[in-house]
């Protein structure tokens, strides 16, 4: 056995409970074609896969294939708000982020309730009521904001600043971030992979899950060969279940989501 596939053994080896892993995939809107031969690759290995979808890029067309996944595999596929159009509203005042300290409560009001609109028009009761933030952050006062228009949930990163409006379904590995950093092998990927559970710890509620963040349209077929072995092996794994955000959102106690 390889290094980082021991690694990953020895750090399920010590939990108390199975690990809880889910796949977040952003940008749903661009490269259909490589957002369809995702999920492709996660349905064909029972593993769910949860999409943020960008309000403004979702085409009809695309809305329409989706929402015949989202009924042709129930549990399996997921969709929730990415943000609204998916730009840079920092104007050099911050990194990225179309949901910073550099826009105002009001614009983000807008912009929040007009892609809920839209994607509800195209998913109706299947949208998720989930929201993901483009690059992962969004100003402070964003949390409370989502929590009043009614959003149960937050995904960013782990690293993200702490808030206590809405229950987070943090996400801990990026996948594209390392590939360009050159991991191209299994083994590589299963040291990442263990590094996360030790960092994330064997907590209760989705706090001690372990979230993988893909970009389909960064992601080639190397990319979906190399997850969908990766996936196969932690599927074979007892002590792994793949899981959904929603899932993960369910176990949130009721007084949590207040």
């Amino acid at each position: 056995m390889h290094d980082g596939l021991k690694a990953l053994d020895a750090a399920l080896a010590v939990r108390r409970t199975p690990l809880r892993l889910f796949l977040r995939d952003d940008d749903a809107g661009w490269r259909d074609d490589r957002l369809l031969a995702l999920i492709d690759a996660t349905t064909a290995l029972g593993v769910p896969l949860d999409l943020a979808v960008i309000p403004c890029a979702c085409t009809p067309a695309l809305a329409r294939v989706l929402v015949g996944r989202l009924d042709a595999t129930p549990g399996l596929l997921a969709v929730h708000q990415h943000g609204f159009a998916h730009l840079d509203h920092g104007a050099g005042r911050e990194r990225r982020c179309e949901f910073g300290t550099g826009r105002d409560l009001a614009a983000q009001r807008d912009d929040l309730l007009q892609g809920r609109r839209l994607l509800r028009e195209s998913f109706g009761d299947r949208l998720g009521n989930l929201f993901t933030p483009p690059w992962n952050r969004c100003a402070p006062q964003t949390p409370a904001l989502l929590a009043e228009l009614g959003f149960a949930a937050l995904s960013r990163d782990r690293r993200a600043p702490g808030e206590t409006d809405l229950p987070e379904i943090a996400v801990d590995i990026d996948w594209c971030r390392l590939r360009r950093e050159g991991v191209s092998q299994l083994d590589g990927m299963a040291a990442a992979l263990a590094r996360a559970i030790e960092e994330v710890g064997d907590v209760p509620g989705p706090a001690g899950a372990v979230g993988l963040m893909l970009h389909h349209a960064a992601m080639d077929a190397d990319d979906l060969g190399l997850l969908s072995r990766l996936l196969q092996r932690l599927r074979a794994d007892p002590r792994v279940h793949c899981v959904s955000m929603g899932q993960l959102l369910a176990d949130v106690p009721e007084a949590a989501c207040d």
